[in-house]
């Protein structure tokens, strides 16, 4: 699976590497540049949702260099690599390049891998950002209603993926990209009560709303949806549920999550019109 691209530029070939071993290990795949002549190629001729350069390489720290390879980003966001000084703080050179040139990240060196995977998600919430729909992830094993429900979702103008079950959730989708993930609770697998915690864990920015049925007489759907809600769902909708619950819990987690009135507005409209017909 691959979470993003990453384009490195770093005279530096042993730690271009090492970077790039890195973000293997994130499941983020990398090209390696040396100079910036390479990097300019690989900009003309591949999209990125990442650069990552460092703020000493061939010059790079001129704001006019910075300000000629950000020209062919494609909107990728900006990284700059540098070194720490005596007293813990970045160079005030590479800063300053890094304001001049629009730069929206500087990641301090060395960096773990901690660090780079606070980065990364630094760069998935720029993107959802600049994203115009809200991503939504419905994780149904049930065919026909996984159907109805991207479809609906889909109407109302959410940008939509689906799963059958949470492993494939989790190993297809970079879940970093994804706003609200509606998921059935008893599908196989991992469930989606744990697929809910594992969420919440690495995802906190992700509002998951959770559908289940019960199990059985004594094991009731407000049993199972209560195991949800301890896993940390934001929304819970009992089956057999209408389209129209479906989209108002959609709908309420969103709110929450963005708060601006308009959103809702809006989101509310389209429901309404889609049901008024």
């Amino acid at each position: 699976m691959n979470l993003g691209s990453v384009l490195i530029l770093d005279q530096n070939r042993e730690q271009a590497q090492r970077i790039s071993t890195m973000l293997g290990a994130q499941k983020w795949t990398s090209v390696l540049s040396f100079d910036q002549r390479m990097a300019m190629r690989q900009l003309k001729a591949n999209r990125f949702h990442l650069l990552l350069f460092d703020a000493y390489s061939d010059g790079i720290a001129k704001a006019e260099v910075l300000g000629n390879l950000r020209a062919e980003s494609h909107d990728a966001p900006l990284a700059l690599m540098s070194n720490h000084v005596s007293k813990g703080q970045l160079m005030k050179s590479a800063a300053d390049a890094a304001h001049m040139a629009g730069a929206d990240f500087v990641l301090p060196k060395p960096f773990n891998q901690d660090k780079l995977k606070t980065l990364l998600n630094d760069t998935n919430a720029y993107h959802r950002k600049r994203m115009k729909e809200h991503h939504i992830l419905v994780v149904e094993d049930d065919p026909e209603l996984r159907g109805d429900v991207c479809r609906v979702l889909k109407q109302v103008g959410y940008k939509v993926a689906w799963a059958a079950n949470m492993e494939d959730a989790f190993f297809d989708h970079n879940l970093g990209m994804i706003d609200v993930v509606v998921t059935a609770v008893l599908i196989p697998g991992i469930g989606g009560i744990e697929g809910t915690a594992q969420i919440k864990r690495d995802w906190e920015h992700v509002r998951v709303v959770a559908a289940s049925e019960g199990v059985d007489d004594k094991i009731t759907a407000v049993h199972v949806l209560a195991a949800a809600k301890a896993a940390g769902a934001d929304a819970l909708l009992p089956k057999p549920y209408t389209m129209r619950d479906m989209l108002l819990s959609v709908a309420s987690v969103i709110r929450a999550k963005d708060a601006p009135e308009e959103v809702t507005t809006a989101a509310q409209d389209a429901i309404d019109a889609i049901f008024a017909r």
